[in-house]
């Protein structure tokens, strides 16, 4: 709940910092993938740091990851597409159902499933389909590989910082599995 109020708040006190949306119509709209993928890294590992900080707290720890990363996307992407803070907030509590599917070989695929819905609701785009799916196959692909990076990164790095790089790159590999959604993402034209 602590998350979800904090990625809700978060966006909204820095909403006016910085580039917001401009309409389709006024100038050329970039994919800003740059930005999408150092911020998913960044909110990755700041997600990977805190949640580790506070210790076992299951779906708090996994809430705090997704706020974290939904925030910085939130920063990545206020001026390419009309969301707000809802998006960090639908990404926070996304995340939270990591532990209800985490023995599940299909849980990456299902915990996708859930922040994709989550984060287009009242969004009014074209191409919510290829998000919601989308995340679905990156987080369950990224599930699948998540054995290859925490905990290997950790025996070289050590366990605080591999933990913090790992969840890092667990975001990052996410980001790019995402980048093609994320181009179908579009506002709808406004119909005058």
């Amino acid at each position: 709940v602590v998350s979800a109020i904090i990625a809700y708040i978060v966006p909204r006190a820095l909403g006016n910092i910085g580039k917001a949306f401009a309409p389709s119509g006024s100038s050329q709209r970039t994919l800003p993938w740059v930005q999408w993928v150092i911020a998913s890294f960044i909110g990755g590992a700041l997600g990977g740091a805190f949640s580790g900080a506070m210790g076992n707290q299951s779906f708090g720890n996994w809430a705090v990851y997704g706020a974290a990363l939904g925030i910085m996307q939130w920063f990545a992407l206020r001026g390419y597409l009309p969301i707000g803070g809802w998006w960090a907030v639908a990404s926070a509590i996304g995340w939270a159902f990591a532990p209800l599917f985490g023995g599940n070989p299909f849980g990456g695929f299902i915990i996708g499933l859930a922040i994709g819905f989550l984060q287009t609701i009242g969004l009014n785009m074209e191409g919510k389909s290829w998000w919601i799916g989308g995340n679905a196959l990156a987080w369950g692909l990224v599930a699948l590989l998540l054995p290859l990076l925490v905990e290997p990164l950790g025996n070289a790095f050590g366990f605080v910082l591999g933990w913090i790089i790992g969840w890092g790159l667990v975001a990052l590999l996410g980001a790019f599995l995402l980048l093609l959604p994320l181009s179908r993402l579009n506002p709808k034209p406004n119909n005058s």
